[in-house]
């Protein structure tokens, strides 16, 4: 009987692994067939053989840890300097992507004393982007004259993670490759998007708030409350990740230690809406222009209390590190998914892919997820002692 606990167990854990590495697949595949436009389908059998061969390779030949260290660094710095300079190339109004705009617009109207989310940036659209955001794209700006450079700085926090996640160079290697392999992050990169860079951000908050919070207790419970409101108020999205870490803690709570974590998130989140709501010239203004009202109309309100729902269940299945990042990737990747398939279900292949009826880079929300546990889930022992 035990025997078969352990069979079934080890089957469901490989079903999970290959689940993963279809969604990493299945999203860089739409990448491909997309931006490879009239080649898509040609490079798109080339692309999943490379990153076949590639994978079965890498798991398969084991070289000295020296070795993987020296192409670790090689790849961050050079990948590093890379997007710096790709940054700067790059004119963003040559882009048919208008999210650095939209930050940017956001910024410039803090700064000048302006409401931020009713003015049109240079494709006509308004801004969506909630305050945390637009606040981590200021030093960017105001240093270097655009937000573009975000993404080279949320990739060296990536690199920084994973360094902290996984004990040997092999591993870590495994996970830039991964970066660097995907068409989807490299997407980002190019248009100057900030929304990789932005789960990026909510894979630093797990990691945080699981070793430091969770396990540990080192970080205080009102500084636990104050960063997840800081996180919730980047994009609505990154609640799935916060119930699904923090709803179990939660229920474990003192009634007094409830009312303080409540008490300071609602403060936070006030105090920040507060100052960038300031400044709208009536009330009617913050119901017609606001970032919620623009983020929650991409989906229907019913599919989105789904997916909360979803969350809160899966709190309850959280045993480690690599249990919340599995979930949270794969509700993230289904969040996406479903009005994708409704989308190519109403409009047909040809408007959703080529005239670009349905955003494939909201994909990239689950993306940093999928790419860490699918390393963490092809070494086994990985799931509980080298997840830090």
């Amino acid at each position: 009987m035990e025997s078969l606990k352990l069979i079934s167990g080890y089957s469901f854990e490989k079903i999970k692994n290959y689940s993963i590495f279809f969604i990493y697949i299945f999203v860089n595949g739409l990448f491909v067939i997309k931006y490879g436009e009239k080649y898509g389908m040609i490079l798109l059998p080339v692309y999943l053989i490379a990153v076949l061969v590639l994978s079965v390779f890498y798991i398969k030949v084991e070289f000295k840890e020296t070795i993987y260290k020296v192409f670790f660094w090689i790849s961050l710095i050079s990948f590093f300097i890379a997007s710096i300079c790709l940054n700067y190339i790059v004119d963003g109004k040559s882009l048919k992507v208008d999210r650095w705009d939209a930050m940017e617009i956001g910024i410039r109207a803090i700064l000048e004393g302006k409401y931020p989310y009713n003015i049109p940036d240079y494709m006509g659209r308004k801004s969506s982007n909630l305050p945390v955001l637009i606040i981590l794209g200021m030093p960017f700006y105001l240093i270097f004259g655009s937000v573009g450079y975000l993404q080279s700085f949320t990739f060296l926090l990536f690199s920084y993670i994973i360094f902290k996640i996984f004990n040997v160079y092999k591993h870590r290697l495994a996970v830039l490759v991964l970066l660097l392999l995907s068409p989807s992050y490299l997407w980002e990169v190019y248009v100057k998007s900030d929304l990789f860079s932005n789960f990026i951000l909510a894979v630093a908050f797990v990691y945080l708030l699981w070793n430091y919070f969770i396990k540990k207790s080192s970080i205080k419970l009102e500084l636990a409350a104050f960063l997840t409101a800081l996180l919730f108020l980047t994009r609505l999205s990154v609640v799935i990740p916060i119930i699904i870490l923090l709803f179990g803690t939660f229920l474990k709570f003192s009634l007094a230690e409830k009312f303080r974590f409540i008490l300071v998130f609602l403060l936070t989140v006030l105090c920040i809406l507060g100052l960038f709501f300031y400044n709208a010239s009536d009330v009617d203004m913050i119901i017609k222009y606001n970032p919620f009202v623009i983020q929650n109309a991409k989906q229907p309100l019913i599919l989105s209390l789904l997916y909360i729902i979803t969350a809160f269940a899966l709190s309850f299945r959280v045993k480690s590190f690599y249990d919340i990042m599995f979930w949270s990737g794969i509700l993230l990747f289904i969040c996406v998914l479903i009005p994708f398939v409704l989308y190519l279900k109403e409009y047909g292949y040809n408007n959703v892919m080529v005239s670009s009826y349905f955003d494939l880079s909201f994909f990239n929300m689950s993306m940093p997820f999928i790419i860490i546990v699918l390393v963490l889930g092809f070494w086994v022992n990985n799931h509980k002692e080298n997840t830090k």
